[in-house]
């Protein structure tokens, strides 16, 4: 009598409370179905941080958020190949791991703030871990190389939904209109709550946006909230990927790989432009609804009536580019989103930005970002 196939046995330590765990192990099982089947142990424990593996586990690989000593200390015991995908080093382990690029979240964000005329910017975060503070830093290089001074505010250890005078008092000093960048969702969902309080009109006086979006706690929050899109499912895929060649036997460098945010998700926390120009703002709204079809610099003149010298001259004084520059952008950050999450053709993602041909949207595209739409898919869905 054959014996039965034996399927590899990964266990997944991280937790399945927040979007975030959740669309991290629909990476990993997205991979393991297109090698597998694997047998995964997933623990769905309520606590954020798992701290062991299951008592009498015998498996083959592990990928995990190492977050906790007990943890780092378990996984040794065990000896298996292990992949973290944490957002943070832990001291004292040493193994591959996959995260989301912050460096390029934070130039993401100075970008979104500046490209809507925003002059004063701020960062709320919090002091109790390293990378929040990184987190601030590389968000005031960012503005630095483009001329602009960051505010920030240094907020108690952990999130409360209890008012804070302090916050509330710094809120109502800061120059407006303004954009904050917050560390993560409870933060912004207390900084629209303190606007609130104080009388602070979101996104009009200070748009919010979150160094990170989730669907269901973004519309927890009047206005919802808007967030830089992490590329979770990449990182579990890739995870998974190198867990794969580390169980086959293949060496696999314990360096960190680095996997770009796939863009931000707008909802109303920032449906504003820092902008007192009022024919400018018209100029960008009939932009904006009409930035996939053929227009041109007549279109927009028609629409907007002034002259093109003037307006061209404004628009870059307040933006850094020209309004054809402008179309150009907003083409290629939807072009970026479809190559990212959707399996569409080429050729319907170019008609879909605004262009006719797939060989002009490629030659835009590399003008822009510096690599071709197949080499980004290839690199943001993790399949090459």
């Amino acid at each position: 009598m054959s014996s039965p196939p034996k399927f590899p046995q990964v266990a997944i330590l991280v937790s399945t409370v927040h979007g975030w765990g959740r669309r991290i192990i629909k990476g990993i099982l997205s991979y393991a179905n297109e090698v597998g089947p694997w047998h995964v142990w997933i623990n769905s424990d309520t606590t954020d941080r798992l701290k062991k593996l299951p008592n009498g586990w015998r498996g083959d690989g592990i990928i995990a958020r190492v977050s906790t000593p007990e943890l780092v200390s378990n996984i040794r015991e065990s000896g298996l190949p292990a992949v973290n995908v944490a957002d943070a080093s832990i001291q004292g382990f040493s193994a591959p791991c996959v995260r989301t690029d912050d460096a390029a979240a934070t130039r993401m964000a100075a970008d979104f703030f500046t490209d809507r005329g925003f002059r004063n910017i701020a960062y709320i975060g919090p002091r109790h871990s390293a990378n929040p503070i990184w987190y601030g830093q590389a968000f005031r290089e960012a503005l630095l190389e483009r001329g602009i001074e960051l505010h920030e505010y240094t907020s108690r250890d952990s999130v409360s939904l209890e008012s804070d005078p302090m916050l509330i008092k710094w809120l109502l000093a800061l120059p407006k209109p303004a954009g904050i960048l917050v560390w993560g969702q409870g933060y912004g969902l207390l900084v629209v709550d303190s606007c609130l309080e104080a009388g602070i009109s979101v996104p009009h006086d200070i748009a919010v946006l979150c160094g990170s979006y989730d669907e269901l706690l973004s519309y927890a929050c009047f206005p919802a909230l808007s967030g830089i899109l992490s590329p979770t499912e990449q990182i579990g895929y890739r995870a998974a990927q190198l867990l794969h060649r580390m169980m086959d036997g293949k060496k696999v460098s314990a360096e960190t790989t680095y996997l770009p945010p796939l863009g931000i998700m707008e909802r109303l926390s920032t449906d504003t432009l820092a902008v007192d120009d009022p024919q400018l703002k018209k100029v960008v709204a009939f932009i904006q609804a009409h930035a996939f079809e053929q227009i041109t610099m007549a279109d927009i003149l028609r629409a907007v009536p002034m002259a093109r010298r003037s307006l061209e001259r404004r628009f870059q004084q307040v933006f850094g580019r020209s309004p054809l520059d402008e179309i150009r952008r907003i083409r290629i950050d939807k072009a970026r989103r479809l190559l990212a999450e959707t399996d569409l053709p080429m050729q319907h993602i170019a008609e879909a930005c605004g262009y006719a041909t797939y060989n002009y949207l490629t030659h835009i595209f590399k003008q822009g970002t510096g690599i071709t739409p197949r080499d980004y898919r290839k690199k943001m869905q993790s399949k090459g």
